[in-house]
Parts: structure tokens; C-alpha cells; sequence
């Protein structure tokens, strides 16, 4: 993904949305221990999620009935949703994380109507599957039906996925020093220090990837 594809994609309205609400929750949002404990289990759940739909989309090309897409049409809104949900409890904003809510609501029913109405112009057998399969809140029962296919690294990093799982470490732990420092007043001690390391490290890799990915664009094999 070039530069000028990846400001597109980031300032499509599915995510241009968060930026403002970012920006809050930066600025103003905490953490605690009890609001971490119970925020870090929808994290968690909802990543997982978006890494499991990442190895098995294939887009427009075929309709992905396979992986999470056997249980529920939109694995991947669903997936932010909940992440959205872990960073609402694990920063304690209910009122205006109740917002950001209601304002991503909106903003994805528009867009999987769209997305629905192309694969329901591209795909004969997407009425079947839209049917039988609900598209947030997924079924007990996986749709069977339909071309199958393996999780798929090479689809997952081709996603880039996997920038969320170095990310979103980052964002937690930098959230939970601030409330330990900043409010808190504590001292630093090897807890702290090893958790900055971890982050520094996990910002140094991503930043090497896309350096490795830059210089095989310029020097191709």
C-alpha cells in the first residue's frame, strides 16, 4: 500500500470518525486498575477477531463464507466495535464513548449497505448467505454452504492486521504509566521500566517492517 493509498484509507468516514474522539480520549481519558481488568478482555476479544477474519477475507473477489465469515457477515465491524467497547471501559468514558458509539452505528450502516448492495450485484448465492448468516451479532450455527478456504498469513499481513497487534500493546501501556505517573504520582521502578521497554520495542518493530517494505519497493529482486 503507496502513501497515497494509505491517506485514502485513513480518511475514509469509518475512520475519519475516530480521529476527533481520539484526540479526546488522548488528551483528557485515564485508566485505572479495575476499568484495565475489565476493558482488556473486549480488547482482546475484538482484535482477536479482526485477526481471525484478516486470514481468511478475500474481498470482492470470491464471497468469504470461511473462518468468521461462517458465524457472521461483518467479522472485522464487529471486531472494532468491540475494541471501541475495551477502550470506552478501559478509559472510563461512558458518556462520550456512548457517542463515539452511536456516531460508528450510523457511519457502518451506511457502509455495510453499501458493501452489501455490490456483493449482492456481484455474487448470485449472497442472498442465500445473507439470509442464513446475521451480520453483527453472529449465529451458533456456521454456514456451511459455499466455497471453503484456510487461514492465510500472507492475507493477514497483507491486511496489515498485524500493525493493530503491535499498536494497540503501545496504547495500553501508554495509558496505564500515564494514570501511574501523571495521577498517581508513583515512582519508576523495573515493572514500569520493563513495560516502557516493551513499548519502545514494539514501536522499533513496526517501524523497521515498514523500512524493510520501503527499500523492496526501491530495490526489487
Amino acid at each position: 500500500m503507496d502513501i497515497r493509498e494509505r491517506f485514502k484509507r485513513w480518511f475514509k468516514l469509518r475512520f475519519a470518525v475516530l480521529y476527533p474522539f481520539a484526540a479526546f480520549f488522548i488528551i483528557f481519558a485515564n485508566c485505572d486498575d479495575r476499568s484495565l481488568n475489565y476493558g482488556i478482555w473486549f480488547i482482546v476479544a475484538g482484535e482477536l477477531i479482526r485477526v481471525w477474519a484478516n486470514g481468511y477475507a478475500v474481498k470482492t473477489e470470491k464471497l468469504t463464507t470461511s473462518g468468521p465469515y461462517a458465524f457472521v457477515r461483518h467479522p472485522l465491524y464487529l471486531g472494532t466495535m468491540l475494541l471501541v467497547v475495551g477502550f470506552i471501559i478501559f478509559l472510563n468514558v461512558y458518556y462520550i464513548g456512548a457517542a463515539l458509539l452511536a456516531v460508528m452505528a450510523i457511519v457502518y450502516s451506511g457502509t455495510i449497505k453499501e458493501e452489501e448492495e455490490l456483493l449482492g450485484r456481484k455474487f448470485k448465492e449472497y442472498a442465500a448467505y445473507k439470509k442464513r448468516v446475521p451480520a453483527l451479532f453472529p449465529t451458533l450455527f456456521p454456514y456451511k454452504e459455499g466455497e471453503k478456504w484456510g487461514f492465510s498469513f500472507e492475507r493477514f499481513f497483507r491486511s496489515q492486521e498485524y500493525k493493530p497487534l503491535l499498536w494497540i500493546p503501545v496504547l495500553l501501556i501508554s495509558f496505564y504509566l500515564k494514570e501511574k505517573f501523571l495521577l498517581e504520582k508513583e515512582t519508576v521502578d523495573p515493572q514500569k521500566v520493563w513495560l516502557m521497554i516493551a513499548a519502545v520495542l514494539l514501536v522499533a518493530l513496526d517501524i523497521a517492517g515498514e523500512a524493510v517494505k520501503w527499500y523492496r519497493r526501491k530495490h526489487p529482486a
